[in-house]
């Protein structure tokens, strides 16, 4: 089990309580007033540039505000004009962002029943976000079709392959979505190991100073069968997501 003994500070408390002020009423405020004006738009790149640009001022009250310097590493094995899969760890609202900033044209899947929610659905149509039924057998046979978006439009696709956030030191049972997205199209997955978590806990109110670091690994290696590839899956996202958590 991980554990960091740290010491909460005055200092710490009242950065948190700024930064977290800050997060919540500018993302609430850019997505009304913002966000959902452009997505009248015919062209999706206002919004998109939009996001792009709260996400680097999110980024850099993180930085500044709460002193969380944020580390990339492995740019290089990320294609570039090509539709892939960005296989990551989730364990706060802070690594989504990081994926985005470096990929503006990301996609995300949603249940279908997150497009009904008012102003939410005009965002997520407009970003391209694609919806999916509930279930694994039934987003597995949606798989061909998300493929072909895919790569004709040459997007990266964000899967958390825990299927939600994780506190340190959980580990889920990872879901095969990657292997099925790799065998059906030849996608390249790329694991975005990282520790997130550490700095910006689940459910945590406090933001704790240090570094956070996104290692993105060269792709999977092909022609695997599927315990094959879970196995090196859940080397490169969990033990090594494991490893630079301590």
């Amino acid at each position: 089990m991980i554990q960091h003994n740290r010491k909460l500070s005055l200092s710490i408390v009242i950065r948190s309580i700024v930064f977290n002020s800050f997060f919540y009423l500018y993302i609430t405020f850019g997505v009304i007033f913002w966000l959902v004006p452009l997505s009248f738009k015919k062209s999706p790149k206002p919004m998109r540039n939009a996001i792009g640009t709260m996400i680097d001022i999110i980024i850099l009250m993180y930085e500044k505000v709460a002193y969380i310097k944020i580390e990339e590493r492995g740019i290089e094995n990320i294609p570039q004009d090509k539709g892939f899969i960005y296989c990551s760890k989730h364990m706060s609202n802070m690594d989504a962002l990081i994926l985005y900033r470096r990929s503006p044209n990301l996609t995300a899947l949603a249940k279908k029943e997150l497009f009904r929610v008012p102003l939410l659905n005009l965002v997520f149509k407009k970003m391209g976000v694609i919806a999916i039924n509930r279930g694994a057998s039934e987003a597995q046979k949606q798989t061909p079709i998300i493929a072909k978006i895919l790569i004709d439009q040459k997007t990266p696709l964000i899967i958390f392959a825990e299927g939600t956030r994780t506190v340190v030191g959980e580990r889920r049972p990872l879901k095969s979505g990657a292997y099925y997205y790799q065998k059906e199209a030849d996608l390249d997955v790329i694991v975005a190991a990282h520790n997130a978590g550490v700095c910006w806990p689940k459910k945590s109110w406090i933001k704790w100073p240090g570094k956070l670091i996104m290692e993105y690994s060269k792709p999977m290696p092909k022609n695997l069968n599927k315990e094959d590839f879970m196995d090196e899956l859940g080397r490169r996202l969990l033990d090594r997501s494991e490893e630079l958590m301590l």
